[in-house]
């Protein structure tokens, strides 16, 4: 049998602290990147964390980019990662819904510097010079509080209007109707799906904040929308 020697022991724990100089460049480096991100982009930062945190906490994570597992849940996510899996979470929802293709194909998911926009056309949701949620739009309503109630960003509904002037008995102007559409789609969230109050604001802008001229019915039926926005921060 061949004698242990000094020089083995030497070569042995010269390689056991190569290998520990190794992980420690690693971890400096990883913690550099990760300084750097949250100095110069706090959302790539916070997109970054997000991805680590499901990582190491034992989570399925996000298995591709623009897909989130079933098994992720949403709450756990924040910056960007939160705003697209909402957004893809919310678009899934809706398209599932069987035999609502009216309803479907007047509502519009999208992201913005807001965070995530779901513009919904006012005909699937009211009728003309009314406040009133219909009884098949609450069924897309029902979707998105469910996706929506257990985080914490703040929800904003905006109320729009073409500029036709309006006048009857119950609303005398452009401003009071789409007002009064806001605070009815922020009443269903807070009644029926348990968003809680502190989350959640209504604005109305009447016609002053029109996508397109009102020029053209088409045009017109265009800027007649409700807007419910999930904002990137949460509070």
């Amino acid at each position: 049998m061949r004698k242990k020697n000094n020089h083995d022991d030497h070569e042995n724990l010269e390689r056991w602290l190569l290998t520990y100089a190794d992980l420690i460049t690693l971890l400096l480096a990883f913690f550099i990147m990760m300084y750097t991100f949250s100095k110069q982009d706090a959302e790539k930062y916070e997109e970054v964390s997000s991805y680590l945190k499901a990582i190491f906490s034992g989570g399925s994570g996000i298995l591709k980019k623009g897909s989130i597992d079933g098994t992720q849940k949403l709450e756990t996510l924040t910056g960007k990662a939160l705003i697209e899996g909402l957004k893809e979470k919310i678009t899934d929802e809706l398209n599932a819904m069987g035999g609502e293709s009216e309803l479907k194909n007047s509502i519009f998911i999208f992201t913005d510097e807001r965070g995530v926009v779901i513009r919904i056309m006012d005909k699937a949701f009211f009728d003309e010079g009314k406040a009133d949620i219909k009884p098949g739009a609450k069924k897309a309503l029902d979707k998105i509080c469910y996706i929506l109630k257990d985080i914490k960003n703040h929800i904003r509904i905006e109320g729009h209007t073409d500029n036709t002037p309006i006048s009857n008995i119950e609303f005398r102007s452009n401003w009071e109707l789409s007002v009064r559409r806001a605070t009815e789609v922020v009443r269903y969230f807070i009644e029926k799906g348990a968003i809680t109050p502190e989350r959640i604001s209504a604005t109305g802008y009447a016609e002053y904040r029109p996508l397109v001229e009102n020029n053209t019915p088409e045009n017109k039926a265009l800027n007649r929308r409700v807007e419910i926005i999930i904002e990137k921060t949460s509070m």
